[in-house]
């Protein structure tokens, strides 16, 4: 652990992550509550996922994507063997044709650790949480952020205690094919 802390890199991510975690205008609250109206896509009708197994939370084929790789977030180019719980996010990228979709994949041992997931994604790519529930709904069963920026489009939501974001830089049609075929 003293070689971890050791590694200048590391201190700034740990002091980063430290800051953004405990200096949140966001608070997550203890109850989650359901979800008052619809959210994007309609995940809130979409089964819920369940237990930890690869090709069923992250599909090899989600609409006309197929998956292409899948690698750690934390030690990129490594492919997960498994899932863990409270473990490295993992990444896929789904493709069809010349359109690609990125996905960042977690499960958490509770909901209010993917729901903190979820607040900093909105962190990274609105620097806020949107208070309008066309495109944000924080504390809520599914919770969700969608965002259309420069960057392409965004849409990150989490049911129960998994959290799921899918990025498209080319934009919301390549977005919306992903997410209509993805089944949670």
């Amino acid at each position: 652990m003293y070689l971890w802390l050791n590694n200048p890199a590391m201190k700034i991510f740990v002091l980063v992550t430290l800051c953004l975690l405990f200096l949140s205008p966001v608070v997550v609250p203890k109850d989650i509550k359901p979800l008052k109206g619809t959210a994007p896509y309609g995940v809130e009708k979409r089964p819920m996922p369940a237990g930890l197994a690869m090709d069923e939370l992250l599909p090899k084929q989600v609409g006309p994507y197929t998956r292409m790789s899948l690698e750690k977030s934390e030690h990129r180019g490594v492919v997960p063997t498994k899932i863990d719980v409270n473990g490295d996010s993992i990444y896929a990228v789904y493709k069809v044709g010349s359109k690609e979709v990125f996905v960042e994949f977690s499960v958490s041992s509770n909901l209010q650790t993917a729901q903190e997931t979820l607040i900093v994604a909105a962190r990274n790519t609105t620097g806020k949480f949107p208070k309008d529930p066309r495109v944000g709904s924080i504390g809520t069963e599914p919770s969700y952020l969608r965002v259309n920026n420069k960057s392409g489009a965004f849409f990150g939501w989490t049911r129960g205690n998994y959290y799921f974001s899918a990025s498209a830089k080319g934009g919301d049609a390549d977005l919306d094919a992903f997410v209509q075929g993805f089944p949670y």
